[in-house]
């Protein structure tokens, strides 16, 4: 089990615009953060070469390290 908290750590029961290398990828709830891991769920995939990837509804585990968070 990892302990180690990552700095601006999204938090627990919020939603969030995700970043990843500086494209915003889908809207997603934070359902669980601990350590260096997130369960998210996607409320929405964003416009952009990734929007296919995801769907609303979807959960599945980030590494948090390498998303940026902005609340929405």
């Amino acid at each position: 089990m990892h302990t180690h908290h990552t700095k601006n750590a999204p938090e627990i029961g919020k939603t969030y615009t995700c970043v990843l290398n500086d494209v915003p990828v889908y809207e997603a709830t934070i359902e669980n953060a601990q350590g260096c891991w997130a369960s998210v769920t996607v409320v929405k995939p964003l416009p952009g070469k990734f929007e296919k990837h995801y769907t609303s509804g979807q959960k599945f585990d980030i590494k948090v390290q390498f998303y940026d968070f902005i609340e929405a």
